[in-house]
């Protein structure tokens, strides 16, 4: 039987990425959506939900350390990055068997926010670990379509995930939709067994293989190397902005998406399963999109006009959701959110992906993502103080001056002229 290798096969490179970033929309749609719309149904406050998303997401911030634990930790024998990947996937379907033990989660928040903390923790690793392949094995000349069709299936992942757990909530209960969703991810864990980054490298700890050179040459060489690295490499300008449009984009998406189901649910009288199958249904339309168009756009337009423009696009929808009266036209607010959110991830990726050094790809990836990791961790507890100070008018608000401060860092990237070869 011929290998399968993910640097020999570029079609194999697109699907098996897209299945893990698809995975990791799972963990995603249940913390982002379906919990928080459960809670809001459930009569929980939005302060509430938004310090359980707080604490929920607060595991992202570990990037700081996993980040260089992947490069630096490694089984080489097994990849440079699938024995993460491995440990990972089988860690967030754990997470989900703990949850579905509880039973009814909203009679004990406590124990409801730990696990999603352990969701979050393990999505961490496989996060980490999948950009890290991603950068390892896509040519630098393929990441823009590389970054449309990986976001996009992540995207799908989030959808399609949402509307069938809130499906599967409303017919059999919280524990059969924790249930379902541990059953998928070990099915992606299965798929990875019989996948190698690179020809002759073993499939599992115990059998034949061995390290390839490229995964030799890559290693970091210590820790005391990767931290003046990445000192280096954090130091450029380019790095410095992309790090300020992280944290911009987190800001965003931690504060509207505490926001989204309160107004929804609890203002609207939505019942919550209708809530996530309006968020499913527009992130599968944007996914798709993503997939068809961002990567596309993203080479034509450019990193940094594409990331500007969509900034603008935000803050205009932040700001016309503001002065509309009684917040008539939230479908289209959320509709023109998810759809600019899609974009600007994809457009943002490909731009760290550009900008990663090879040697700590995943330790320079990591710290830009957990700065708006952070920021979404805060972006979550600032909807209560924010609602108390000014109502939704002074959240939506805050959202468009985020997305205008946004724009004017996107505007200004200039990518450092050096070859990444050298680095």
């Amino acid at each position: 039987m011929a290998e399968l290798a993910l640097s020999e096969h570029r079609r194999l490179r697109f699907v098996t990425l897209s299945a893990l970033y698809a995975a990791q929309g799972i963990p995603d749609a249940m913390i982002l959506i379906v919990f928080p719309a459960y809670l809001a149904a459930k009569g929980v406050d939005a302060a509430a939900i938004g310090a359980f998303l707080a604490t929920a997401m607060l595991p992202n911030t570990a990037k700081l350390l996993s980040g260089p634990m992947v490069d630096r930790l490694a089984f080489l024998p097994m990849g440079r990055r699938r024995p993460w990947v491995m440990f990972g996937q089988l860690g967030i379907a754990a997470a989900f068997v703990y949850l579905a033990l509880l039973g009814d989660p909203s009679a004990n928040l406590p124990l409801f926010t730990v696990g999603a903390f352990a969701v979050t923790l393990a999505t961490v690793f496989q996060d980490v670990a999948t950009d890290g392949m991603a950068m390892d094995m896509v040519p630098f000349d393929e990441q823009g379509k590389a970054n449309g069709i990986m976001w996009g299936s992540k995207t799908l992942g989030t959808a399609i995930a949402a509307s069938t757990g809130a499906a599967i909530l409303a017919t059999a209960g919280f524990t059969a939709m924790t249930i379902s969703a541990a059953g998928v991810l070990i099915a992606v864990f299965a798929f990875l067994i019989f996948i190698r980054e690179r020809p002759g490298e073993r499939l599992l700890p115990w059998t034949m293989g061995h390290a390839s050179a490229e995964s030799i040459e890559r290693k970091a060489d210590g820790w005391r190397t990767i931290a003046l690295q990445l000192l280096q490499a954090v130091r450029q300008p380019a790095a410095i902005r992309l790090i300020g449009v992280s944290i911009s984009i987190g800001l965003i998406a931690g504060l509207s998406g505490a926001f989204l189901p309160v107004v929804i649910v609890q203002d609207f009288g939505w019942d919550d399963a209708d809530y996530s199958q309006l968020r499913s249904g527009l992130k599968l339309a944007a996914g798709i999109a993503g997939m068809v168009a961002g990567g596309w756009l993203v080479d034509k337009v450019g990193h940094r006009r594409m990331l500007a423009l969509l900034f603008c696009g935000m803050a205009l929808a932040n700001a016309a959701m503001a002065l509309a009266l009684k917040f008539q036209p939230a479908i289209s607010y959320v509709a023109a959110y998810e759809l600019l959110l899609v974009f600007l991830f994809i457009a943002f990726f490909a731009a760290t992906m550009r900008q990663c050094w090879p040697k700590i790809a995943a330790t320079q990836f990591s710290f830009t993502m957990v700065c708006g990791n952070i920021a979404l961790v805060v972006g979550a507890a600032a909807l209560g103080p924010l609602e108390s100070l000014g109502g939704y008018f002074a959240v939506l608000v805050s959202l468009a001056i985020i997305s205008i401060a946004a724009a004017l860092i996107a505007a200004t990237i200039r990518f450092d002229p050096v070859s990444r070869d050298e680095l």
